[in-house]
C-alpha cells in the first residue's frame, strides 16, 4: 500500500448508500453493516470524490472554501483519507507518471 502524498489519486470504493443530514454525509456500507457519519469538512471531501481526484486538487478547493493554510490542509486531508482507506471507503493510486 503506497503512502498518500499530494499527487496521489483518490477515489471512492465499495458500494455505500449515502444521504445527507443537516449538511453532513451519512453513509451505510451494506456489506459490513457499518454506518459512517462525516462532519462538514469530511462531507465536502466525500462530495469531491465523485470521481478520481488528487489530494492536491482536494486541498486547493478546501483552502478556497475554509480558513486553513495549505500545509495544515494537506496534513489533515491525508489523515482523513488514510482513515477512509483503512475502512475500505476509498482507494488510492500512485501519482501518474509524466511522459515527455
Amino acid at each position: 500500500m503506497s503512502e498518500l502524498e499530494a499527487k496521489s489519486v483518490v477515489e471512492r470504493s465499495g458500494v455505500l448508500v449515502t444521504g445527507e443530514v443537516k449538511g453532513e454525509v451519512v453513509a451505510l456500507d451494506l456489506q459490513n453493516g457499518c454506518c459512517y457519519g462525516m462532519n462538514r469538512t469530511a462531507s465536502r471531501i466525500w462530495q469531491m470524490l465523485d470521481g478520481p481526484k488528487t489530494v492536491e486538487l482536494i486541498c486547493t478547493a478546501l483552502v478556497a472554501d475554509f480558513e486553513v493554510d495549505s500545509e495544515t490542509c494537506e496534513r489533515e486531508v491525508i489523515s482523513l483519507l488514510e482513515e477512509l482507506r483503512a475502512e475500505g471507503l476509498v482507494s488510492v493510486r500512485a501519482p501518474a507518471m509524466k511522459t515527455s
